[in-house]
């Protein structure tokens, strides 16, 4: 006999299975909602595990690259046994330097540049030697030498009431601009200093006058012309073959004062012969980041 069944009944069995089916809906959501939670987690987690791995892996890298810069600084500056570090030698040559009287701007170049320690360690069984009277013997005009003030070929001459190697980088820079153009090796940092003194242009605080880089060019037969920062400007005048020297203030050259020379530019960047740095000048510099430093230049070409 077959059961009968009302209508309501009928209407209560089919709520009761919607509810049923809603739950079992209700509940896989909640499932696959805690799935996505936990592979979101896992994800982020090992992402941030590989993040921090990979800052781990620069930051060895970076060292490994700081350790290896200055292991190959030390070696280019020298040192004085195998059993003296760098640090070790300045502290020692600076207090050698105290003890023996040296005058303080050249004690206080130890301070400003390490690559200064030779000269410095040095000075006093070099300050008699006779300056060098050439720049170099295989100089080629057109090409713009590296020259540095402290070079013991001339670097003890004295400049003012200083010296050469502390407060020569205005003669140095001009030389370097001079010579090269000319191709006229005679033409040294001590040769320009002794023309600075002459024609008084140097203060009683051993700083050099702007006056000397545009007079001091005319006088060796270069044209001098003055321009603006622009990197339109320089770009084009060191294209051109025009070496530029530039008054800098206080930034990466300087924290005072200073003259470096610019002998060319591509893309977006300069070739700076600075006169008291070896590492400055063997590096690219972008020009809009040095733009800024610059307080006036001079640009030259030969007559």
């Amino acid at each position: 006999m077959r059961e009968h069944i009302t209508p309501r009944e009928r209407q209560r069995i089919r709520n009761r299975k919607r509810r049923q089916q809603v739950k079992r809906q209700l509940y896989l959501c909640g499932v696959l909602a805690v799935l996505l939670v936990a592979l979101v987690i896992t994800y982020n987690s090992k992402a941030a595990e590989k993040k921090k791995a990979a800052g781990k892996a620069a930051q060895t890298k970076e060292q490994v690259s700081d350790d290896a810069a200055k292991k190959i600084e030390e070696a280019e500056i020298g040192t004085a046994s195998d059993n003296e570090t760098l640090k070790e030698r300045i502290k020692r040559v600076r207090e050698e330097a105290r003890q023996s009287g040296y005058p303080e701007d050249i004690t206080a170049l130890l301070k400003k540049n390490k690559e200064t320690i030779d000269f410095v360690e040095h000075f006093v069984e070099n300050k008699n030697i006779v300056p060098a009277k050439v720049v170099s013997d295989d100089l080629k005009k057109g090409e713009i030498p590296q020259l540095l003030q402290w070079d013991e070929r001339w670097g003890h001459a004295a400049y003012g009431t200083g010296y050469i190697a502390s407060c020569g980088c205005g003669p140095t820079a001009l030389s370097m601009v001079i010579s090269g153009l000319t191709g006229d090796a005679t033409v040294t940092p001590v040769t320009v200093a002794r023309y600075s003194e002459r024609n008084g242009y140097i203060d009683e605080n051993n700083n050099t006058y702007w006056e000397l880089m545009s007079k001091g060019a005319e006088y060796w037969g270069i044209s001098c012309t003055g321009g603006n920062t622009s990197e339109e400007f320089v770009a084009r005048e060191l294209k051109a073959g025009h070496p530029v020297i530039c008054s800098m203030g206080p930034g990466d050259f300087t924290e005072k004062g200073h003259f470096i020379v610019l002998t060319k530019y591509k893309n977006g960047k300069v070739k700076v012969n600075d006169p008291f740095s070896r590492k400055n000048s063997e590096k690219q510099w972008k020009y809009s980041k040095i733009k800024g430093q610059i307080k006036s230049l001079w640009v030259y070409k030969e007559d």
